[in-house]
């Protein structure tokens, strides 16, 4: 068994538990009704990494809306909600199926298999919770319908998953205490990290940190955490938002670069960890993500850092043709 079906396993058996009535096996995973809209876990690819280890893409995804023919009108409407509300996903668009979901997609290695196992875990109810809570309005906003759905054979579910409402819950609960992150973990990435290479500048401390990588010729992008700010779902935890000067004749150009780069990193190939979202606001690409106080572990804070880094590296590649070499570390921007 791969560490990717391995890592499946685990969530469907161990963390989310899903009832077997309620569950239909795919060829790469599986797909399971928690309430009224479908989510599926696949292992949807591989990759070998530079130091030759073969890594598992593991996908979190679950059905948001249906006819959804996205116009410039609706497409601004729809950054403005992503740009608010990005958590541990984001929204891809399928031309072809007409349908907005929410996916994660990430590398799982061995070695990485427990902590990431947990985080898919963490971003499959963020899902579901969501889609549960948000489908109908922002169907409504958007012109199309939720994305509701029925188990092939015993149709569609009248209650929703105890087990995930509890959960979802406990993390509406930790979201109203003080934000976990904030410590000497934070303090530590600042006095090494952002001190050196791939940084160009760098500052922090316990709450948070600012950081610039190199992005083309001469500029430079920009990654911040911070800790102070309240999502306006999941209460406290841990913002992350990097920024990419873009330039395009319209704003609706923009905006569907932003949904093309989720498609593509979230349902082909990540850029770091796929955990959160691309959008497009006044002139800049961003990425936003949060994580909610019960992602925290040691470590983690260190290993966001360096996805983020990953991230700024393959966008100055893909947006300006100019990959990351010692001259780009050589002066300031």
């Amino acid at each position: 068994m791969s560490i990717g079906q391995h890592t499946l396993d685990w969530l469907r058996t161990e963390l989310l538990q899903v009832d077997a009535a309620w569950l239909e096996h795919t060829s790469r995973g599986f797909r399971w009704w928690p309430h009224r809209q479908a989510q599926t876990l696949e292992v949807i690819g591989q990759e070998v990494t530079p130091d030759g280890v073969l890594t598992d893409l593991v996908q979190v995804r679950t059905e948001l809306l249906s006819d959804f023919n996205p116009t410039d009108e609706t497409l601004e409407v729809l950054q403005a909600v992503v740009l608010r509300t990005a958590g541990m996903a984001g929204a891809v668009h399928d031309p072809v199926r007409h349908t907005l979901d929410l996916s994660t997609l990430v590398r799982v290695s061995p070695g990485s298999e427990d902590w990431l196992q947990r985080l898919l875990g963490l971003a499959a109810v963020l899902q579901i919770r969501d889609a549960e809570r948000g489908a109908t309005a922002i169907a409504e906003v958007l012109g199309a319908r939720p994305a509701d759905s029925a188990h092939p054979t015993r149709g569609q579910r009248e209650t929703p998953d105890a087990r995930i409402a509890e959960a979802i819950l406990l993390i509406d609960q930790a979201g109203r205490t003080p934000s976990r992150w904030p410590g000497a973990e934070l303090e530590r990435l600042a006095e090494t990290e952002l001190k050196r290479s791939p940084a160009l500048q760098g500052t922090g401390d316990a709450q948070g940190f600012r950081v610039t990588f190199p992005y083309g010729a001469g500029m430079s992008s920009s990654c911040e955490a911070t800790t102070d700010q309240t999502h306006p779902w999941y209460g406290h935890g841990l913002a992350m938002r990097q920024v990419f000067p873009v330039s395009f004749a319209t704003d609706a150009a923009g905006r569907r670069l932003a949904l093309e780069l989720n498609a593509r990193t979230l349902c082909e190939t990540p850029m770091g960890y796929g955990f959160g979202s691309f959008g497009y606001a006044r002139g800049a690409l961003l990425f936003h993500a949060f994580f909610p106080s019960p992602a925290q572990r040691p470590g983690l804070v260190t290993n966001l850092y360096l996805s983020c880094a990953e991230r700024a590296r393959l966008l100055s590649v893909l947006l300006t043709g100019v990959d990351w070499s010692e001259a780009s570390f050589a002066a300031r921007p």
